[in-house]
């Protein structure tokens, strides 16, 4: 398109903006140019070698890279060897489904999923809740409350189909072995992890239950 052409002129040398109507603008020394793109649909040869764009194809780099990097910023070696182990047990099977069978209310990246995985697990994977020497079950049940979260986050409803309701039931058909541990009758969503029992328990026993008043006035409520 014509435009990338005259965005071309300001990346030459010169810095010079030359619009169709041969008008010039000059860049001045303190304005910069920040590219930050989703692809190279429009982007010419000329564009790419000017803005000095590096593009690399996320299906052939994969996830891998990303969390090899990560996990070796762990201290301990049972750490590194349980969160290997996990990553490998229910992170493919989550790629490949996430982005095909359970749209998101905004779009979101594969590697966004991972990246929020790995956040939450800095949170949850602490030697307060998970000692170094602790079993793998014991990492297993903060892993999956994490990988529960990284990957259903923004599902919804869209008032046809409950995609969260969807989700749960793919879960459990897909890691069988969970359902020892879950609550009857419960959701992926309907569960946290009891730091204490180090069990999946209800929400609602994190909540306690609220009485209203019909004595006080409501403001004095707020």
């Amino acid at each position: 398109p014509e435009w990338i052409e005259s965005l071309n002129t300001v990346m030459d040398d010169n810095k010079i903006l030359t619009l169709a109507s041969n008008e010039r603008i000059a860049l001045t020394p303190e304005m910069k140019l920040i590219f930050e793109i989703s692809n190279l649909r429009t982007a010419t040869p000329a564009t790419v070698s000017r803005a000095g764009i590096l593009y690399i194809n996320p299906g052939d780099l994969g996830w891998n890279p990303y969390v090899t990097s990560w996990i070796e910023t762990r201290e301990n070696s049972n750490v590194k060897a349980n969160l290997t182990m996990l990553f490998d047990k229910y992170v493919p099977s989550m790629q490949d489904v996430a982005s095909k069978k359970f749209p998101k209310i905004t779009p979101i990246p594969g590697i966004s999923h991972i990246e929020v995985l790995c956040c939450l697990l800095d949170a949850l994977v602490i030697p307060g809740n998970v000692p170094y020497d602790s079993p793998k079950e014991l990492y297993e049940v903060y892993f999956v409350f994490a990988l529960i979260w990284a990957y259903g986050s923004a599902l919804s409803s869209d008032g046809q189909i409950d995609l969260r309701g969807e989700f749960s039931k793919w879960f459990f058909i897909e890691f069988k072995h969970l359902l020892e541990k879950w609550p009857t009758g419960l959701s992926v969503f309907d569960v946290w992890v009891d730091p204490v029992s180090n069990e999946f328990v209800s929400w609602k026993d994190k909540v306690p239950k609220f009485e209203l008043d019909t004595d006080i006035p409501l403001q004095a409520c707020l």
